[in-house]
């Protein structure tokens, strides 16, 4: 499958980059400053320019069969937003239907647990970058009205190092400031989302397992902006490079 990536360069998007490829998939990647992306041997076609070009982004997408994005952090927050809005309107344009997206878990939707750690970590985010939790906030509630896009938003606690540890648990989870999921665990449920139907229009929050606890094999059910649906599982295998560890809305 030929897959458009938005944020290849960032942390998680690296794994994401390394893991596609291991799964033969074909990419294109929109990056500032192609001169800094090197994968060498690596089939992977690049594009220069950022997701507020709306003429890059469509050059990025052309022919894609899906389009997956990491897009954020603290020093590109207007990518959240209004880089989401140019990928959907050139998505439209190319008749392309399926986006898997990344943000952190202060994201609110519908249905979300009313637990003291989630809001813990949404004020600890407002203080350092209000600007990120306004603008991904606003990709939450553009991707609730968009109908016409097959999406899915994956909503991560911190992410570090690590592959995936085949026990990860998604759905509408109680998580907070001791909450993880490894780079592993986060790249390969996005892949997984792609040809997961029940996964569209859902914005399931995505836990690692933490390594004195006893790993369960169930999860919970992904939430849904519109009811609940079936739960998901980590399936693929890959290997990430060494990191530190990095707050979900900086991935």
């Amino acid at each position: 499958m030929k897959l458009a990536i938005f944020g290849g360069t960032g942390y998680v998007g690296q794994a994401l980059v390394r893991m596609a490829l291991d799964h033969g998939h074909d990419l294109r990647l929109l990056v500032r400053n192609p001169r800094k992306f090197d994968l060498s041997g690596s089939a992977v076609e690049v594009v220069a320019g950022d997701a507020l070009d709306i003429a890059a982004v469509r050059r990025t997408i052309a022919g894609c069969a899906a389009v997956l994005s990491t897009l954020g952090g603290y020093h590109g927050t207007p990518s959240l937003d209004e880089g989401t809005a140019s990928i959907l309107a050139a998505m439209r344009a190319s008749n392309i239907h399926r986006l898997v997206a990344m943000q952190g878990i202060h994201v609110p939707f519908p249905g979300d647990p009313n637990n003291l750690g989630k809001h813990i970590v949404s004020a600890f985010l407002t203080v350092r970058s209000p600007s990120l939790v306004r603008r991904s906030r606003a990709l939450g509630f553009m991707l609730q009205g968009t109908h016409d896009i097959d999406w899915t938003l994956i909503r991560v606690p911190r992410v570090v190092h690590g592959s995936p540890t085949q026990a990860a648990q998604t759905g509408s989870l109680r998580l907070g400031p001791s909450s993880s999921v490894t780079r592993g665990d986060v790249v390969a449920l996005m892949l997984d989302a792609l040809e997961n139907r029940s996964l569209v229009h859902a914005s399931p929050m995505v836990s690692s397992p933490r390594r004195s606890a006893r790993l369960s094999p169930r999860s919970s059910a992904p939430n849904r902006s519109a009811g609940q649906g079936p739960s998901g599982s980590m399936s693929h295998a890959a290997t990430s490079a060494s990191r530190s560890p990095k707050d979900p809305a900086a991935a």
